[in-house]
């Protein structure tokens, strides 16, 4: 009795969290200005109610690992909405995807550097072919984040587009992605990744790799995201290779881990604690 006592008293708690979490994420993004009915009720569904009706089916069935799948499913559900819902008051998006342009810092002001945009893919004219070389390299930046926006750790993927028509010569590009600081105006490496452009490739294909990325706990007013493709190949390796910024309708992408604002970021941290609160209970239970 005791026992059923104690796991009615959690499930109310964790469904109270439930309808809390959820009504927030609403709220955010309804003080955002997002509209879409839609994306509204399969958030209200999905994020709030499935999850309840997991609590009370646990209460009947009296199983702890339940309640805390569905606290877990609820969470999630709301990160995941108000990620791609929010704008967090930043010229950035929430949105992962990072587009490659011709244009020289034209729209962001970047110095010295392209733009890399989240609107969608470059029209042609914007496009750029870029030479290879040892070590030639080339860097492009976002608009910039808000005090109130993150990234998370996780992998970074590239989907880029090259040509080599050397006969023989194979070559290596690595693409590495950064963390500009608007107060000092340096940058921290959040992780890099290599492929290789084989050789007898004289038209231009899509290459995709990826790579691990660090975490950005909390974006400064002002700073960045930039990416820089370096081609590593020593000496001619990379002379017959070309980088495609835009390519037959198709623009060079890079796509980050998830970008949330920094009010919902640390919910994240919930999930992996989940099993340990399981594992705990039933050593608990007589």
């Amino acid at each position: 009795m005791r026992g059923r006592r104690a796991l009615v008293v959690f499930a109310a708690v964790i469904t109270t969290s439930l309808i809390t979490v959820g009504l927030q994420a609403i709220r955010a993004a309804d003080s955002a200005g997002h509209a879409d009915l839609s994306v509204y009720l399969g958030a209200f569904v999905v994020g709030m109610w499935l999850p309840i009706a997991m609590v009370l089916y646990a209460l009947v069935r009296h199983r702890i690992a339940v309640v805390l799948l569905a606290f877990c499913v609820g969470v999630s559900v709301n990160v995941i909405f108000v990620a791609h819902a929010v704008p967090a008051n930043a010229a950035t998006t929430n949105t992962s995807d990072f587009y490659m342009s011709g244009l020289n810092g034209n729209t962001f002001g970047c110095t010295g550097v392209k733009d890399m945009y989240q609107t969608g893919p470059a029209d042609s004219a914007n496009g750029s072919v870029y030479s290879g070389g040892a070590g030639v390299s080339q860097t492009f930046c976002s608009d910039i984040f808000s005090s109130a926006q993150s990234l998370s750790a996780g992998t970074t993927v590239a989907n880029m587009y090259f040509a080599n028509s050397s006969g023989t010569k194979d070559c290596n590009v690595m693409g590495e992605l950064f963390w500009f600081h608007a107060s000092n105006s340096t940058t921290t490496s959040l992780g890099s990744g290599t492929t290789t452009i084989p050789h007898n490739n004289a038209a231009a294909i899509d290459f995709t790799w990826s790579w691990a990325t660090s975490a950005v706990a909390a974006f400064a007013d002002g700073d960045r995201l930039e990416y820089t493709l370096t081609f590593t190949s020593a000496w001619s390796n990379c002379s017959s290779t070309a980088y495609d910024a835009y390519y037959v309708g198709f623009a060079s992408r890079i796509t980050v881990a998830t970008i949330v604002p920094e009010t919902v970021a640390g919910l994240l941290l919930l999930a992996p604690a989940l099993p340990l609160a399981t594992y705990w209970w039933k050593r608990r239970r007589p």
